[in-house]
Order: structure tokens, then C-alpha cells, then sequence
């Protein structure tokens, strides 16, 4: 759906807002773009600690009110000034858990919005449907660490179910810890059992929570890790177990850029949660995730049509849109390529290649349009460092491979081979080179693409044209030619074809 804006006259997508009204802060995320792959056009929080000291008190303090109400009052009036109608508020552990949780809402409804207080089962089961849209398929169970509490939630692939709530949240942990290792263990340990929760062993672990993501990047530096966006990013079980006791023990070495100091301080706390779950669950390996509750609640909105989409694809086609590449301009191009790029069956194949060779496409023909001096680096920063949803590192490796390819460059840097195996790389590579070829060649125009063919005959890599297109053949394409070839080790080869001869 879309809207004009009053002020501006320009027609925008239908924006949608989640306030999440969480024990530690109070944050306002306003969502544009692809229903399956939302952009984030506003993003703010406040801390306002709504949780702390609720063990003591059962009830929110003053203070807090007034932060969260401020925060509130102003989340609301930005809504209204950028037009966004949709609004959906909702409130988790702290308010559910004081005394005085339901006088604060009443509150909150004073100033317009329209706040739901979440159970702790369906905050567990909103945030494991964020899950399942970042990670589609996903099978194992979800911890989502909160300020107020911890929530875990069973996923079999297509539904979330066994939602439960502990009261494990960061402002909670330091006080539960005070009495020392063993009995922290065994309070988790008790709870686990209480919930009667099932062995989630041989199964990912999927994290959530900021406390978890920072957790994630001071691993990430401490492993010397290639990348620096924890979305995604999984560690084998043995290895979280002893970062986190290192953490515990209080040797934080690693220099994380971007972690603040508020959340380093919360790291011994997550860290001792985290290895007590990692053994208690016994999963395979652990994977973090930005997405959580917030894209839960829009993900159990869209149809079944829209859920099953691809979300890599789906954000990957509306970025490239933005800088006038479409899908069906990259579709043409793979088409065009398709007979050198994929592999037959005695080759190397890397799994569900063809979604990311349309990918590596639409971010190589959209690198075309910025400054060439930008071009490589800019491309191979989308690839790596971009929020994009529904992939991994192997996955970012790959179009981060075909993105240099694409200019010409086929060593394969090392850190990558850290990420992905050297087949799927080299497999990239091929990709980039071709549609070098292609665009040099034909200037991704439909007209010259079906004018002319590009494939594998007997050890040769043959560009056959049509009379008409003759001319496109240059210095220039002849030496792109020639690179693709050799990289293929093959021959290059110029046929003129006729028309009819190409057509068919």
C-alpha cells in the first residue's frame, strides 16, 4: 500500500511503527520498504530502566515513569508529524510484573497510543516469529534476553511453540550472580526444569537481545572475525563456552569498536547466562539475530504469500531499485550468463546459488551507478557490512567475491576463506567475470542481449553476435573475453551468427 505525504506531495510505501515498552529502554522503530524486508526509517531509544530494582519494590519508580513517559510523548508526536498511522505499542516484562503496571499504561493511553500489555508467553513466541522471518526454516529454540526477563521459545521449522518466561533479565543478573557461580547454575538449572523445557541438543541456539548482540561483537573481536555485524553470525558451542568464561573471569582484551560502555558492562552478566544455557541445552551452535520481537509483531502480519518470499531477495530488489536496477534487468543478465555460471553436475555448486548469483548480479549493475572510484569498495561493503536478511557469512563472502570479480579482480583475499570454501569463491568469481563481460558487451540492453549468445564449446568460452551487433565487439570486450576465458580455462572465441541461428 501507499500514501502521499501532505507536506512534501511525494508518494511514499506504507510506513509502520512498533514502541516497545521493555524493561531496560523504551524504543520507537518505524518500518518502510519490502513488507518481507522492512527498512528501518526511525530508530530511537531511551533507557529508561523501567526494571530496576522491581526485586525490591514490585512496582516502577518515579524516575523511570517520567524518562519512558518523556521518551513516549515525543515517539508520539513524531509519528503523527511523518504521518505514520499504523502504530503498534506494547509493553513486556516490567509492566506486566509491578504493582503499578496497569496505572503507568493508563498513562501512556493519555498521551494517544494504544498500548497491549505482551504475556510472557506471547513476548517469548513474537520474539521466536522474529526469528522465523530472519531465518526462514529455522528449527531449535530462541533466547531472547530483555531487561526484565529471558524468554525461550521451540521452533520446528514452521511454527514457534513452548513459549516461556524466567525472570533472568540484565537488570537482574547481577543480584542473581552476587551469590556466586554454583548457585546461579543451579537457580537456571532449577527453572530450566520447572518449565518442564525439552533437550534442544544438536539444534541452533538463536540469541536475542542487545546484551547477547554485544556479547557477539566482543566475540567476534576476540576471534579476529573478518566481519562486524553479529546478525547471523554463528559460533561453534565449545568455542561461545569458553569466550564466555573468559568474560566471566573478567578478561575483556578485545577492543570492540561501537560497544558502549553500558553494555560492556553487561557482558560478565550475559556471558555467565549464556554458558549456563549452552550447557543446560546442549545446542549444536549459536547463532545471534537483530531481528527479534519488534519484526516478530510485523511478520505475524503479513500473508502466507508474503512470508514464503525470500527475504534477501526482497530487500536486495528494493535497495537495487533505489539506484534504478530492477530484477528483471539482472534476471536478463543471468539468463545471458547462465550457460557458463552454472555448473554441471560434475561441478562445484554452492547451495541455493541461483538466488545468490541474482543478488550478486543486481549489486554488480547497481555499483554502476556511483563514482568509479567508489565502485569496488562500495559494492563489497553492501555485500559484507549491509543489513541484509536471510544470509550468512559464507553467503556474504560469495557476493562480496563476485562484487570485486565484477571489476576485473580475481584474487581471492584470504579473510574470505575464512568465511567460505574456495570452490563457492571461485564460483563468484566466474559470476563477477561474466557479468562483467556481459554489461561490457551489451550494455545490459534486451535488444543486444538477444542478439547474441555466450557459452561453452569443446574447450572454448564462444561469444556469438549477430551481424547487426558487430559492432559492440571491441578492444575492450575482447579482453574481458579473454579474462573470463582464462579463468575458465578455456579459448576465446568471436562467432557472427545469424539472426535466426541466435534466436534459436
Amino acid at each position: 500500500m501507499f500514501f502521499t505525504n501532505r507536506m512534501t506531495g511525494t508518494v511514499v510505501a506504507e510506513r509502520h511503527a512498533i514502541i516497545d515498552i521493555g524493561s531496560n529502554s523504551v524504543r520507537v522503530v518505524v518500518y518502510g520498504g519490502p513488507p518481507r524486508a522492512p527498512s528501518v526509517l526511525l530508530n530511537e531509544k531511551v533507557t529508561a530502566r523501567l526494571g530496576r530494582n522491581m526485586s525490591e519494590t514490585s512496582a516502577l519508580s518515579d524516575k523511570a515513569m517520567r524518562s519512558a513517559l518523556s521518551a513516549l510523548g515525543r515517539y508520539a508526536t513524531l509519528l503523527r508529524m511523518m504521518e505514520v498511522s499504523d502504530v503498534e505499542t506494547v509493553a513486556t516484562a516490567a509492566v506486566r510484573d509491578a504493582s503499578n503496571g496497569e496505572a503507568f499504561l493508563d498513562q501512556v493511553r493519555a498521551l494517544g497510543l494504544d498500548p497491549r500489555l505482551l504475556t510472557g508467553e506471547e513476548e517469548a513466541i513474537a520474539s521466536a516469529h522474529g526469528i522465523m522471518a530472519a531465518f526462514p526454516g529455522a528449527r531449535g529454540v530462541v533466547a531472547d534476553l530483555g531487561g526484565g526477563s529471558l524468554e525461550l521459545t521451540e521452533l520446528d521449522g514452521q511454527n514457534a511453540r513452548h513459549g516461556v518466561t524466567m525472570p533472568f533479565g540484565t537488570l537482574r543478573l547481577e543480584a542473581l550472580r552476587a551469590g556466586g557461580a554454583a548457585k546461579f547454575n543451579a537457580r537456571v538449572h532449577k527453572a530450566l526444569r520447572a518449565a518442564d523445557w525439552p533437550d534442544g541438543s544438536g539444534l541452533p541456539l538463536y540469541l536475542v537481545g542487545g546484551s547477547f548482540r554485544a556479547l557477539a561483537r566482543y566475540f567476534m573481536a576476540k576471534l579476529g572475525w573478518p566481519l562486524d555485524d553479529p546478525h547471523g553470525w554463528e559460533i561453534d558451542t565449545e568455542t561461545a563456552i569458553r569466550l564466555c568464561r573468559s568474560v566471566v573471569s573478567g578478561r575483556l582484551t578485545a577492543d570492540v569498536p561501537r560497544l558502549s560502555p553500558s553494555r560492556l558492562a553487561t557482558l560478565p552478566d550475559a556471558a555467565a547466562l549464556l554458558a549456563v544455557l549452552a550447557r543446560e541445552i546442549k545446542p549444536a551452535s549459536l547463532i545471534f539475530s537483530s531481528w527479534g520481537l519488534r519484526e516478530g509483531l510485523l511478520y505475524r502480519r503479513l500473508s502466507p504469500g508474503v512470508r514464503a518470499q525470500d527475504p534477501m531477495l526482497a530487500g536486495v530488489s528494493a535497495f537495487a531499485e533505489t539506484l534504478d536496477v530492477s530484477p528483471a534487468a539482472a534476471t536478463m543478465v543471468n539468463g545471458w550468463t547462465a550457460d557458463v555460471c552454472i555448473p554441471g553436475e560434475a561441478g562445484p555448486k554452492a547451495p541455493n546459488s541461483e538466488r545468490l548469483r541474482l543478488a550478486a548480479t543486481m549489486l554488480a549493475l547497481a555499483a554502476q551507478r556511483i563514482e568509479p572510484n567508489l565502485r569496488m569498495e562500495q559494492a563489497m561493503d553492501w555485500a559484507l557490512r549491509k543489513r541484509w536478511i536471510g544470509i550468512d557469512d559464507r553467503e556474504r563472502a560469495i557476493l562480496a567475491m563476485a562484487a570485486m570479480a565484477n571489476t576485473g579482480r580475481t584474487a581471492i583475499p584470504d579473510e574470505y576463506l575464512r568465511l567460505a570454501p574456495l570452490a563457492d569463491l571461485r564460483e563468484a568469481v566466474t559470476w563477477g567475470l561474466a557479468t562483467r563481460l556481459c554489461r561490457k558487451f551489451s550494455g545490459c540492453i534486451a535488444q543486444t542481449l538477444s542478439g547474441s549468445t555466450l557459452s561453452r564449446r569443446k574447450g572454448q568460452l564462444v561469444l556469438a553476435v549477430s551481424e547487426a551487433l558487430k559492432p559492440l565487439y571491441t578492444e575492450a570486450v575482447e579482453k574481458d573475453l579473454r579474462l573470463l576465458a582464462n579463468w575458465l580455462e578455456s579459448q576465446p572465441a568471436i562467432e557472427l551468427a545469424r539472426e535466426e541461428a541466435i534466436a534459436g
